[in-house]
């Protein structure tokens, strides 16, 4: 076991002179050197943003939770332990945003803003040629309709395309957790995809 401080940030000769990697430039911007900062956050802005709106289904939300993120790395970047890799690290906050975000926000206003982007859309379709593919925007809709579990599993195995112990490690749950929050959740996608085609048929 090593002493406390910054010491699970070292790495070895030989990979020095390779890419820098994502505890490195965490390391070097824990020790003051913001560049390295914009240098993790140009890997990870669009990962983290594409995680945040598909768990919130609206873009100022998830760009509210991706700054929310940054600033809990910049004011806790020295907590950082070195137990999981930078990149879940950083998945574990963006999601806890996400939880925190949705708390405060009540049933009816996610409804009312969610009728108010689909307007939009529809008043934006109707001025260019469309498309989009009506299938994409079924799917979206039915995982927003998923519990917040089964939508965390959803997103990150298959938007985010993590593996199921990358997930289990972002999620804090047991891998096989994750596998049954997967097929519970395909069990309702398919549930809900198939009553939206019998509708519209």
């Amino acid at each position: 076991m090593q002493d406390q401080g910054d010491s699970h940030f070292e790495v070895s000769g030989s990979d020095a002179a390779s890419v820098v990697g994502d505890e490195q430039l965490l390391a070097r911007f824990v020790s003051g050197d913001d560049e390295a900062l914009g240098e993790l956050a140009s890997r990870y802005e669009g990962p983290l943003l594409g995680v945040c709106y598909s768990m919130l289904g609206d873009r100022s939300l998830a760009m509210e939770a991706v700054q929310d993120t940054w600033l809990r790395v910049v004011r806790h970047g020295r907590t950082y332990d070195g137990r999981a890799c930078v990149k879940t690290w950083l998945y574990q906050i963006a999601l806890n945003r996400c939880r925190d975000i949705g708390r405060r926000r009540s049933a009816s206003a996610k409804r009312e803003a969610e009728h108010h982007r689909r307007e939009a859309e529809a008043r934006s379709a109707g001025m260019e040629t469309a498309r989009s593919e009506p299938m994409d925007d079924r799917l979206v809709r039915a995982v927003q309709g998923l519990d917040e579990p089964l939508r965390e599993a959803v997103v990150l195995c298959y938007h985010r395309g993590l593996t199921h112990r990358q997930a289990a490690e972002v999620l804090g749950v047991p891998m096989g957790t994750v596998k049954s929050r997967l097929n519970s959740a395909l069990t309702r996608l398919r549930s809900a995809l198939s009553s939206s085609w019998r509708i519209e048929a």
